[in-house]
């Protein structure tokens, strides 16, 4: 049974849901589970609420950057030509987007300091919730900075400058180097996506926002690699409203 024909079954029965496949994926920081079948297509905050309904916990941009490198990039070719694998390199990233549950709040560009905060969104709260830069400096405070990213101590809030963060085309090998990834994905996560991204012919791509008002704007993010933008390239969407038909984990 395919996904749609699956999700429209789990709605007839009352979202009745039950993982067929657990997929356990290592990461820097401990084993990470991925359960089947995946939850969507959908926007995001429904995609989100099924997956919380379930008993699920949302997966960290981490730990998605570190399954999609096993999917992709596996040494194990058992792994690398599983259906899960196959799924999500087909269904998932090149029918759709896959949706990583990160909230981004952009400053304006005329402040001190401008950039993007992230925020690993574990509760599903999406657009919905109001952030403040002082609520954020005061997570971030006392954490630590790596490739000129700051970083909370619980590794769950993230400041890049706009001076880190490369808008359009990128060359392989340098997401691991940018500012929007490595607050995204982490450290260890961005140097992952960058060995996915060596994956496709074309370079990879993002969108980010441009801030020119005066206020703090909020974004969601969702990365693809497939026919809705031509085949062969990563395409990262820091500027998502959270609307479309993608599927998460």
């Amino acid at each position: 049974m395919n996904q749609e024909v699956r999700t429209s079954k789990m709605k007839e029965l009352g979202g009745v849901w039950t993982p067929e496949t657990n997929w356990q994926v290592p990461t820097t920081n401990g084993e990470a589970v991925f359960v089947f079948p995946a939850f969507g297509p959908n926007n995001y905050d429904e995609a989100v609420r099924q997956v919380l309904a379930n008993g699920q916990r949302l997966p960290t941009g981490e730990q998605d950057a570190f399954m999609l490198n096993e999917s992709y990039n596996s040494a194990d070719n058992a792994i690398k030509e599983s259906p899960r694998t196959k799924f999500v390199r087909e269904n998932i990233m090149h029918d759709g987007w896959l949706w990583v549950p990160q909230v981004n709040i952009w400053t304006p560009r005329k402040v001190r300091n401008p950039g993007m905060y992230s925020v690993f969104d574990e509760n599903g709260e999406g657009l919905a919730k109001e952030r403040s830069v002082v609520e954020l400096e005061d997570r971030l405070n006392g954490g630590s900075t790596e490739r000129g990213v700051r970083f909370s101590t619980d590794r769950r809030v993230a400041f890049a400058p706009l001076n880190t963060i490369t808008a359009g085309a990128h060359n392989k090998g340098t997401l691991s180097q940018d500012g929007a990834f490595i607050a995204v994905y982490g450290v260890e996560g961005a140097e992952k996506l960058d060995a996915v991204a060596k994956v496709f012919s074309l370079k990879p791509y993002s969108w980010i926002v441009d801030n020119d008002s005066d206020k703090l704007i909020q974004s969601l993010f969702a990365l693809g690699g497939g026919r809705l933008l031509g085949d062969g390239r990563l395409s990262a969407d820091f500027d998502s409203n959270g609307n479309g038909r993608v599927k998460i984990y």
